[in-house]
Order: structure tokens, then C-alpha cells, then sequence
């Protein structure tokens, strides 16, 4: 696929300190982009990385309307990429975050005249999901409703070096004797790799020809939790019995611990659409079919970080 938007735009970049913006961020600034990093904190380590690569830094916060206007001006692009799993309230709610947050960032973009919006969404991303789901989706349409081109990437779940579900299963099946799993572990998930969601990322802002759309990226498989598992022991050299916790215990003690906002590994709504499955429907994948990627495999993700 080709035709360009310009070899050097001047982006906008929200998340940028992220376990998928830190990725997006170092791959933009390699193709020559000059990158203008929203921040809340300049000082942070991680902010420190992305001055490294050459971006001006911004203090500001998504969520206040008054501390990023004006930061868009002379920006072609929007790379948004602002997202949480897990909510802190008052301040950090999905709703706060993805919806009012996504919407500021679009009316500060239209404000600007910016060209183009990439909003990083969720595969899943429907009105009718859990919280998660459902302000991911509304986030989506702001931006399908403002008026500007757009692509919405709606990544399955990612894996790679510092992404919390990575580090997850990566120390589960290394320090655990056993290795415990929810119910029978026959929900499919189709792990991509972060490097590949940067690589799609990159290409719709480049490209001129990357049509208007909500693309569905995922990796090459689909493969269920028991699976995974099994290959992250291969590749780590490791034997572990899988332990199955029943769901039926499960389930009210996550829904205890979710109402009363204590700590556990897993909420009620991540265990909700876990079970669910986190797949593309049908065989198509963007990744492949519209970005020309060939995605990584689990294993072959595993065997690069553990190597």
C-alpha cells in the first residue's frame, strides 16, 4: 500500500509514556516525525525517554479542557493513545478517561485544525460491553463524530516488554509451582504483538490511502488461556501443572473485592471479558489485510523476551 500523507508531520502524541506509547513514540521519531508529547508530570523518568527522542513536552491532562488548548496548534496529526484497565476514582474512571477525555482531545484537534485523528480503542469496543467496553466505544465515536479523518485502531490484547498482562503470565509461570487458571481456560484470546500495534499505527498516520475506519489488529492466532500457558512454559523451559480455580468461586469473590474497590489481580469486568473472548470475529485481520504487517507469534514474542 502507498501514498503518503507527508514524509514529516508534526504529531501530537497522547500516552506517550505507556507501555504502547513508548513503542508508537520510538517508531515515529525513527521515520522522522517531530513529536509533540502530552505529559502530566515533565520531570517523570518516563518523559525523560521521550525528550530523548526529540519531543517537545507538554504538561497537561486530557481530562481538563484548559491545559491542552492550544497545544495542538500546528499539528497535522493526533496520535491518541491515552487508556486505562483499571479505575482509581474520583479522579481515574473509564468514564473520565476514554469518553470526557477523548472528547477533549477532539474538540482541542478541530480547534487546531489538525488533518488527522489515530485513536487507539479496544477490540470488544461495543455500547453494550462492560465499562471498559462501553466508554472505549463512546471514546470512538467522538472522534468518528468530529469531523476529522480518523483511523481507530482496535488492538486484541498486547503483549511485550512492560505491558502489565505480559509481565503477568511471564512471572505466573516462572515463580508458581503450579499455575492457576479461571474456569476451564477454553476462552480464546489472540495476543498481538506491541511492536506490530505501533508499526499499524505509524502506517495510518503515513498513509493516504488508510481509509476512515474502526480496524480490528490481532495477532496470527487464536488460541485459548490453557494454550498460551503452555507455550510460555515451552519457551521458558518450564513444566507447570495448570491448577483450574471453578468459577463459581471465582466469581463472587471478585464481585466482593470489585464493590469494595480492594486490590486483586482481576476486576469484574476484565474477568467478564476475559471469558468472552478476546478475538477477531470471522478470519480477516487488519494488521495483515489493510497495514501489509505479517504479525508475530506468541511463541515467537515469549522466546525474544526471555532470551
Amino acid at each position: 500500500m502507498s501514498g503518503r500523507r507527508g514524509q514529516r508531520q508534526r504529531i501530537f502524541l497522547t500516552g506517550g509514556t505507556g507501555f504502547v506509547g513508548r513503542v508508537v513514540a520510538r517508531r515515529l521519531a525513527e521515520r522522522g516525525h517531530a513529536l509533540r508529547a502530552l505529559v502530566r508530570h515533565r520531570d517523570d523518568g518516563r518523559a525523560a525517554g521521550l525528550r530523548d527522542l526529540g519531543a517537545d513536552l507538554v504538561v497537561g491532562d486530557i481530562t481538563r479542557q484548559q491545559t491542552i488548548a492550544g497545544a495542538l496548534d500546528d499539528c497535522e496529526t493526533v496520535v491518541h493513545l491515552v487508556g486505562i484497565i483499571k479505575e482509581r476514582p474520583p479522579e481515574v474512571t473509564f468514564e473520565r478517561v476514554h469518553t470526557h477525555g477523548t472528547i477533549q482531545v477532539v474538540e482541542a484537534a478541530r480547534q487546531a485544525g489538525v488533518r488527522r485523528i489515530v485513536h487507539m480503542s479496544a477490540l470488544g469496543a461495543r455500547l453494550d460491553g462492560t465499562a471498559y467496553q462501553r466508554t472505549k466505544y463512546e471514546g470512538e465515536e467522538a472522534v468518528r463524530r468530529s469531523g476529522i479523518s480518523y483511523a481507530i485502531m482496535r488492538p486484541s490484547v498486547i503483549l511485550g516488554l512492560g505491558g502489565e498482562f505480559t509481565r503477568m503470565l511471564l512471572r505466573m509461570v516462572r515463580m508458581l509451582p503450579f499455575t492457576p487458571v479461571i474456569g476451564d481456560g477454553q476462552y480464546r484470546l489472540q495476543p498481538v504483538d506491541v511492536r506490530d500495534v505501533a508499526e499499524a499505527i505509524g502506517l495510518a498516520v503515513e498513509r493516504e490511502n488508510v481509509p476512515d475506519a474502526a480496524w480490528e489488529i490481532a495477532g496470527p492466532h487464536k488460541l485459548t488461556y490453557n494454550r498460551i500457558l503452555e507455550i510460555i512454559s515451552e519457551e521458558l523451559g518450564f513444566h507447570r501443572t495448570r491448577f483450574h480455580v471453578p468459577l463459581t468461586l471465582v466469581q463472587p469473590l471478585v464481585d466482593i473485592a470489585s464493590n469494595w474497590r480492594l486490590p486483586t489481580p482481576i476486576n469484574s469486568d476484565q474477568l467478564a471479558m476475559l471469558l468472552e473472548e478476546n478475538v477477531i470475529r470471522g478470519e480477516g485481520n487488519a494488521l495483515l489485510d489493510t497495514f501489509g504487517i505479517e504479525p508475530n507469534s506468541l511463541r515467537s514474542i515469549v522466546r525474544e523476551l526471555s532470551g
